[in-house]
């Protein structure tokens, strides 16, 4: 390898995205943020929708920043972005509208109408992925009841990353670990599921090549890089375009009695496997078989994550409280053990809007004390979200019959460090934590696998191990979880009877 390589990774998130240049050696690599953007959404009649014109812009200046900092020549760029969501091309590669979010209303009631046509079982069985309304599938059946239906009209669907990959190449291809989270890819062949396809009558011909992590897409179109003063011919790379696919690569583990949690907006946590686990257990638990780096399956459940506190200090601020994060975990640091818990699967955590009303009705509908201040109401929510990954562990340990002795944790939820601890204390396990910039390292090392600069995934892991220092949290306070496991379990029983 060259003395020092470099490589541009965008990551985009719900919230926000960033263009990271990377300088790698044989022994570390070293990031550098030249440009943090919106991932631009909007409102409009009606619907939810991703403004990707914007986001390629904030990509385009991304570019334009890295060549004034770093040069004109890059060793490769790669796309990450979240799940499920896609946008529609025609024959003349226009795009077809605004692409949906993911939180938009229109999926609300499609499961169930889907579940009439194919059943619950038999879907899982042929996908192995987890149940969630706003999966790739329940949008498209959504689409196809509107009238217009731009399904008829549709050339190709391409996911987030394909479409942005697609803007700076001109190819239309799907990478797998982002198609695996459609619940429409068959996990033994790693393609689309043709027959379930077929079964719900959504047009096969408008579903692009499946390509591997780590594929060759093209040069950056010659018209951008005239424009920016960057070298022709720099190559673009299909990364592990799922966000959390990439968090995964940069999970600096070793052996294999661990297991991961990335941890943002969504918390993902699960396990690598050599192959998808398609069993009854696995279903009845909700868990998903996504795509994964060198032929792995990502054995997986998704949680809601940060979401709540998000929304809880957007809601604040619009009253005018103006709080940090680093504030909030604070206040609930004070507050000490809550005794009180809400199940953050409920849909009503999902939508976004006055989260602390939603936390406090909770505890109110389920017999629960509380306390309408922020602290307690932040406590709740982090204790909860331990809960939830403390549940989550069990049930992996029990599907892939595999004891769990680490948990290793990264993203940027990782800076939470009461969360951390808790988790420690839930899990009665060591946590690691680190890195932080975990998605786009991820991303990054795809790619300088895929341009030759890395061997194998294991040795990124080893440089990313060298490259960025880890937190260990030990568990101190386990009595708390365990004497409480009972009640936390009641209240979702409760709840759920009351409904």
């Amino acid at each position: 390898m060259k003395t020092e390589m470099k490589f541009i990774g965008f990551d985009l998130g719900a919230e926000s995205g960033r263009c990271v240049v990377a300088l790698l050696n044989e022994e570390n690599v070293v990031l550098h943020e030249v440009h943090r953007f919106s991932t631009h959404n909007v409102r409009y009649q009606n619907g939810f929708h991703w403004d990707v014109l914007a986001i390629y812009q904030e990509l385009i200046e991304g570019l334009r920043k890295a060549k004034k900092e770093f040069g004109r020549n890059y060793d490769g760029i790669g796309i990450d972005t979240w799940g499920v969501d896609y946008a529609l091309i025609d024959s003349d590669e226009r795009l077809l509208g605004y692409p949906y979010h993911y939180r938009d209303d229109r999926t609300d009631t499609i499961m169930e109408e889907a579940f009439k046509v194919v059943p619950q079982e038999v879907i899982y069985k042929q996908v192995g992925i987890q149940f969630a309304q706003f999966n790739t599938l329940f949008q498209l059946l959504a689409e196809k009841k509107t009238k217009l239906n731009l399904l008829k009209y549709a050339d190709k669907m391409l996911l987030m990353p394909d479409l942005l990959n697609f803007f700076l190449t001109g190819k239309r291809k799907a990478e797998y670990t982002i198609a695996s989270t459609t619940s429409l890819i068959d996990p033994t062949t790693r393609d689309w599921h043709w027959g379930l396809l077929s079964s719900f009558n959504i047009p096969t011909q408008i579903f692009p090549e499946v390509v591997e992590p780590g594929t060759f897409l093209g040069p950056l179109l010659e018209s951008i890089s005239l424009k920016l003063g960057l070298d022709l011919n720099i190559p673009v790379f299909a990364s592990a375009g799922h966000d959390t696919a990439s968090a995964v690569v940069s999970v600096p583990a070793k052996g294999n009695s661990w297991a991961f949690l990335s941890s943002g907006t969504w918390s993902l946590m699960g396990v690598e496997t050599d192959k998808p686990i398609l069993t009854q257990d696995a279903m009845r638990y909700n868990f998903t078989n996504e795509g994964g780096v060198e032929n792995t399956t990502r054995f997986l459940k998704n949680i809601i994550g940060l979401w709540p506190i998000q929304e809880c200090k957007r809601y604040w601020s619009e009253q005018g409280k103006e709080l940090t994060y680093q504030q909030l975990a604070d206040l609930a640091q004070e507050e000490n053990s809550v005794n009180a818990w809400v199940d953050l699967n409920d849909s009503k955590f999902l939508k976004a809007g006055e989260m602390p009303n939603k936390v406090l009705k909770y505890l109110k509908e389920t017999d629960q004390h509380y306390k309408d201040n922020v602290g307690f109401i932040i406590r709740v929510i982090l204790e909860s979200l331990a809960y939830s990954y403390k549940v989550t562990l069990k049930q992996i340990e029990e599907v892939t019959e595999e004891k769990i002795e680490i948990l290793h944790t990264v993203g940027g939820g990782i800076q939470n460090e009461l969360l951390s601890q808790l988790t420690a204390d839930a899990i009665g396990r060591p946590v690691i934590a680190g890195p932080i910039e975990g998605t786009v390292i991820g991303n990054i090392g795809v790619v300088a696998i895929a341009s030759g600069a890395v061997k194998t995934l294991s040795d990124w892991r080893n440089i990313v191990s060298q490259s960025f220092g880890t937190k260990k949290y030990l568990p101190i306070n386990t009595n708390y979880f365990q004497q409480n496991e009972k009640a936390y379990q009641s209240i979702l029983k409760y709840k759920e009877q009351i409904l």
